[in-house]
């Protein structure tokens, strides 16, 4: 199974140990506090444990700058249903160090993630992604990448925005577009 993927920008790999301290740092971060709905104020040992819990996802992967090695972020494919009865949905979870924003990063390296995840499940999948109802951004890069929403009733800080995403097929091929 390929573990890593490089596009015109980035190189996703799998998230290592070594990643701990900047993956602190970047959830430390008022404004990643403020988009993903975390507290502002977590203790290292607290992010800590968030860290190693991401890296038991069956998808985690590191986002860094393909040129200079940086640590840019993280993206996140836990299991849907802790069960086992739907083997091939998933939770999508991602975040990026608030420099980089703006620059069409994120649907970049989610593109990349995505054709790794489908080339490791022959199954056709759902992918699942909530975001909070002021995180604009992320709610046009989910629509970039053809998420779509599907909760009915307006979201609010209790009731995130849920978009899905089947892919097929057809949409496995056009996630490997960089």
């Amino acid at each position: 199974m390929e573990k890593t993927r490089e596009t015109a920008r980035l190189r996703l790999r799998p998230l290592v140990a070594s990643d701990l301290a900047a993956y602190q740092r970047l959830l430390a971060l008022p404004p990643m506090a403020a988009a993903n709905g975390s507290p502002a104020d977590a203790s290292p040992e607290l992010m800590a444990r968030w860290f190693e819990a991401d890296r038991q996802s069956p998808f985690a992967f590191a986002v860094v700058d393909r040129t200079t090695d940086r640590f840019m972020g993280t993206i996140l494919y836990y299991q849907h249903d802790e069960s086992g009865e739907a083997p091939h949905e998933y939770d999508l979870g991602y975040f990026l160090d608030p420099v980089d924003w703006g620059q069409g990063l994120m649907p970049e390296a989610l593109r990349a993630s995505l054709a790794l995840v489908s080339q490791a499940t022959p199954a056709a999948q759902m992918v699942w992604a909530a975001c909070l109802p002021t995180n604009q951004r992320s709610q046009r890069v989910l629509e970039k990448l053809g998420f779509q929403l599907v909760t009915t009733a307006l979201p609010t800080p209790q009731h995130p925005a849920l978009f899905k995403l089947v892919v097929t097929g057809e949409k496995k091929d056009a996630a490997t577009d960089d």
